[in-house]
């Protein structure tokens, strides 16, 4: 696997807060540094993020297993807010 093992791997895109720090606990749990960041241009202000908005995002080193890890909750990024 080529490329930058510390370059950073959105992994998933999680629908609220709740969805993301499960997320970020399971990963942690496992010693996996989790980067959590919203999309929306809003939350900068202080306003609550859209759904769907929560970018999940893991070293490229360790996508692999942040992905087996969260089985189907986070297989795919979504797109468009999807």
């Amino acid at each position: 696997m080529g490329g930058n093992p510390d370059r950073l791997v959105l992994i998933g895109v999680a629908y609220d807060e709740i969805e993301a720090n499960i997320w970020r606990d399971v990963l942690e749990k496992d010693g996996i540094s989790v980067l959590v960041r919203s999309a929306d241009p809003l939350s900068s202000f202080g306003v609550a993020p859209m759904p769907g908005s929560l970018q999940v995002f893991v070293r490229a080193a360790n996508e692999t297993r942040a992905r087996w890890l969260l089985g189907e909750l986070a297989n795919e990024p979504a797109q468009d807010g999807a």
